[in-house]
């Protein structure tokens, strides 16, 4: 009786074992490719159903690589709760990283899924916030970095050369982001350049009250605020303003929509020569010294001193604004990061927005346009400055209360004519022309600031003129270096050393060049301002430069451009 097998059975059982295998392997190879397949399959089904209820969610303002894609990373997906915080390929086990991109394309009416593809292109964009946290490195000592007790809060700090990548144009304006929270995904932005100068209150404030009644504060909301696009204005958060003494500014707070720098702040950024050292007067949100009446105010050189609370300093807004999407730019001066937002024409444009306008002139250069900004929308017509000088200075004259007799208005005349009415709108317009005089004060007190509004009392019906005082950038906002050569529109700021003071008629003898505003103080002597930003005043005698304003239509469409002082919006 056999006990087993002999070897010659053992090894024919393994062959006939071998050849079942041969036959069978293959097909359960497939088997088993075919479900893994299967189920990657059905991982990549949820992975495009949460990119459709994101990408209809957020269809008008996620940037496009060309057409109707749209480049959806997971990262944006997992913060936006689509999917799980970790995302894994169902059939490896693999972790996914969350810089996939799935490029949704809308054709025949629907939409189309694939990873990457066109996308590739802009895939360091999206998120504004995720865009910046690429710049963070444990090891920073400056640029971004991370507050040592919020976590969830990064914030700039450097020089120019170490700060150079957090420009974003948004709402007609050039921002710097100060800082981001991840927390509740929000970022605070600072205006590049002041917006205007005005005085900040009637008198030194002590309180929230105070300031919130301040010159300052209501320009802030009656002009700056207002003037901003409605979706700008609802994107925008309220936040905690340090209005206390400049040694301890978080003594006295104050919550609003629209504020300025506290001390504090610069000096986190590197204080001066840092990247907000703009060698620019502008104004602190801080008292300086109570006893003395003294507001915090950043000089020329970027250094934190008391200046008099009458005294018209550049204004530099600061909001906080909702995590907003960007499709282009690299983060730098002459690119800044930009959204998807576009005017169509003058009907829609943006207060702050530049657009390039034909000339039969030679004051812009050889190929004939000149760049403007706009400044106000009133009526059936926008109101723009022009980004730069004429070639030409002029006297004010004959005195300082201006009226169409006046040489600085026909030099206007002679530039407004360059521009066709094709462009130009002719009609009637009110330029503000009243007092400003920090010495009309009401209970007999030498100074009491400038108040804005007081330039309202009287008016000139024109269609061309100059700037308000208080008005939407009428402060150093252009390049004021050499008043011969026109601006270089690729500059937008105006960082000068030390004073622009210049022997009357000879602008040669200083550093820099002024330009007249259609006010006068009520002596008898026109408004100026110096190229270091801020207001003066002198005889209507002296030579000066002029910027001049004009009013375009309203019914104007746009061929190209994105309304930067780069590209701007051009009308042919």
């Amino acid at each position: 009786m056999k006990k087993g097998f002999t070897l010659v059975e053992l090894i024919g059982v393994i062959i006939i074992l071998g050849l079942i295998t041969l036959i069978a392997f293959p097909s359960i190879l497939n088997a088993i490719r075919e479900k893994k397949n299967e189920i990657s399959d059905a991982s990549k089904e949820i992975l495009y159903s949460a990119t459709n209820l994101y990408v209809n969610e957020n269809i008008n303002n996620y940037p496009k690589a060309n057409g109707n894609v749209y480049c959806v990373t997971l990262q944006s997906l997992v913060e936006g709760e689509y999917l799980p915080t970790k995302v894994y390929d169902a059939a490896s086990g693999e972790e996914i990283p969350l810089t996939s991109i799935v490029e949704v394309k809308y054709e025949q009416d629907r939409f189309n899924y694939n990873l990457n593809n066109e996308c590739q292109s802009v895939v360091k964009y999206g998120s504004l916030i995720n865009v910046l946290s690429q710049q963070y490195n444990e090891s920073n000592q400056t640029g971004l970095l991370k507050d040592s007790i919020n976590e969830n809060l990064y914030y700039y700090k450097g020089n120019n050369a170490e700060v150079n990548n957090n420009y974003i144009w948004y709402g007609g304006h050039q921002w710097r982001v100060l800082e981001f929270d991840k927390s509740d995904n929000t970022l605070t932005l600072i205006t590049s350049q002041p917006i205007t100068n005005i005085s900040f209150s009637e008198d030194m404030w002590q309180t929230e009250e105070e300031y919130s009644d301040s010159y300052l504060n209501k320009w802030l909301y009656d002009v700056f605020y207002e003037n901003l696009s409605s979706e700008v204005k609802s994107n925008i958060v309220e936040q905690t303003f340090n209005i206390g003494i400049y040694t301890n500014p978080s003594e006295t707070q104050t919550i609003q929509k629209v504020g300025l720098l506290d001390v504090n702040q610069y000096e986190r950024a590197g204080s001066t020569n840092s990247y907000l050292d703009i060698k620019d007067h502008f104004f602190f949100g801080n008292p300086y010294n109570y006893t003395s009446k003294l507001v915090s105010d950043c000089n020329q050189v970027g250094e934190v001193i008391g200046g008099a609370f009458f005294s018209p300093y550049g204004i530099r807004p600061v909001i906080k604004i909702n995590d907003i999407f960007v499709i282009s730019g690299d983060g730098t001066l002459s690119n800044s990061y930009k959204t998807s937002y576009k005017s169509n024409s003058t009907a829609d444009v943006q207060v702050g927005e530049y657009i390039s306008v034909p000339t039969t002139g030679d004051e812009c250069g050889s190929d004939k346009k000149c760049l403007f900004r706009v400044v106000k929308k009133e009526g059936n017509a926008v109101k723009v400055t022009l980004n730069g000088l004429l070639s030409e200075l002029s006297i004010f004259g004959p005195d300082a209360k201006i009226t169409k007799n006046h040489d600085i208005y026909k030099y206007i005349e002679s530039f407004a004519n360059s521009i066709s009415d094709e462009y130009r709108s002719v009609e009637l317009q009110k330029l503000y022309t009243g007092t400003i005089n920090s010495t009309n004060c009401t209970n007999g007190e030498r100074y009491c600031g400038m108040n804005y509004e007081d330039v309202q009392t009287s008016y000139l019906e024109a269609s061309f003129g100059l700037s308000t005082y208080g008005e939407m950038f009428a402060a150093n906002d252009i390049d004021l270096v050499d008043y011969n050569v026109f601006v270089n529109k690729n500059f937008l700021e105006n960082p000068m050393d030390g004073y622009g003071y210049h022997s009357a008629g000879d602008p040669t003898s200083g550093l820099g060049i002024w330009y007249y505003l259609i006010n006068d103080n009520g002596s008898g002597s026109a408004i100026y301002i110096n190229s270091n930003g801020y207001f003066g005043s002198h005889v209507p005698s002296t030579n000066d430069a002029v910027r001049p304003v004009i009013f375009l239509k309203n019914n104007l469409d746009f061929i190209s451009g994105d309304g930067t002082v780069q590209n701007p919006y051009t009308l042919e």
